[in-house]
């Protein structure tokens, strides 16, 4: 089958990139022919392992129609990721060639649900009539792009719910997969809640929810937080986290790493004891997997995506969001007890193993794929 995989960017690390690249080479391994159309292109900026003998066609400019253009006419399949590579897709069906299109949405696109998305973590933020009569007509003039799909996947049922609402649709749910063998797993073992290590990750937004982590150390005597992300995305956010640290005097417990490398993900996963992911609102959740390989137990949201697979005290637990005691309450229970602790790692572990992998994802969108030609 001949396949084009559609991304705006591929100039930048991120989780778009990583699933659309992991699910490229999978395909290509599975004997399928596919090629890489994105906007833009650096291959030293992005996954450069991932991008090896791959082939990239960029138009070099944010044109949907003018990218649509560079698609071989012969293509089978039209697999858009993200956000406006449906775009590229509809222009194609229109004035090239009519083939099925599966649209991969990580997020909602719309501004309308964007807006209310926001307010859910700042109360005081209002827009005016003209700007929410803006959001209605831009949504309604991008939902054709989008109804023009044949199929749309979602990583996790909260998204599913979101199309069916926002676009009329039905979706597929496919879950995102991990490289297991990169997240090789680490036997860890609990020092007691006084002295534990916790770790988080995430590129800033406020939907990350760091600051009900840095209230939960000022709770906890002792324990410290390390936070793994890019601070420049969002700088309002940071200096808000920066600040509370220091009302909090937690400033010397707690770290910001920044951007890492994935071998210095990796060895975070392994030196720290409990993986708390605070996030709400949060479609999936990659780095939840990649601790539970580590075998770091993980603390998360009832409002991830992620939560929908996981085993609340099986092989995780699970929290109400925006919560710190109940964070500090998980914190508590795991590492003061060795046994639990040591259960939760394991059985982390083995769940990923047996469910988590982009082999996995990639047979999954195949039978979409499939199930929209025929």
């Amino acid at each position: 089958m001949n396949i084009a995989i559609i991304i705006r960017r591929l100039n930048v690390k991120g989780g778009a990139q990583r699933q659309a690249l992991s699910l490229a080479r999978e395909l290509k391994n599975m004997g399928h022919n596919v090629v890489l159309y994105t906007f833009f292109y650096d291959k030293e900026k992005c996954f450069d392992d991932l991008l090896d003998g791959m082939a990239v066609f960029a138009s070099n400019l944010a044109d949907p129609k003018r990218l649509s253009e560079l698609i071989d006419p012969n293509t089978d399949v039209l697999n858009p990721h993200d956000q406006e590579a449906y775009k590229v897709a509809y222009f194609f069906k229109k004035g090239v060639k009519n083939i099925p299109s599966i649209w991969m949405m990580n997020d909602v696109p719309s501004k309308d649900f964007g807006f209310w998305k926001e307010s859910q973590f700042n109360p005081l933020l209002r827009r005016s009539f003209a700007k929410a009569v803006y959001h209605k007509i831009y949504d309604f003039l991008d939902s054709r792009f989008i109804k023009a799909q044949e199929k749309i996947t979602v990583l996790d049922d909260w998204n599913k719910r979101l199309v069916r609402e926002h676009f009329g649709k039905n979706a597929v749910v496919t879950r995102s997969g991990l490289d297991i063998d990169k997240f090789k797993f680490n036997e860890h073992k609990t020092g007691g809640s006084k002295g534990v290590k916790l770790l988080t990750t995430g590129i800033f937004f406020p939907h990350r929810r760091f600051e009900d982590l840095i209230i939960a150390v000022s709770l906890i005597p002792q324990a410290e937080l390390t936070i793994v992300g890019d601070t420049s995305n969002d700088k309002k956010y940071y200096e808000k986290l920066k600040n509370l640290e220091g009302s909090l005097g937690v400033a010397d417990r707690i770290r910001f790493l920044g951007k890492v490398s994935d071998q210095e993900l990796v060895e975070a996963y392994k030196s720290h004891d409990i993986f708390v992911f605070p996030n709400h609102l949060q479609t999936w959740g990659l780095a939840v997997f990649e601790a539970m390989a580590c075998g770091i137990p993980v603390i998360l949201s009832r409002t991830t995506g992620a939560s929908e697979v996981v085993t609340d005290r099986k092989n995780s637990m699970l929290i109400n969001p925006k919560t710190p005691e109940e964070i500090k309450k998980a914190v508590i229970e795991l590492a003061s007890n060795p046994d639990f602790y040591s259960s939760i790692s394991r059985n982390a572990r083995k769940f990923v193993e047996e469910n988590i992998s982009w082999k996995r994802y990639a047979k999954s969108m195949l039978e979409v794929f499939n199930s929209a030609r025929y």
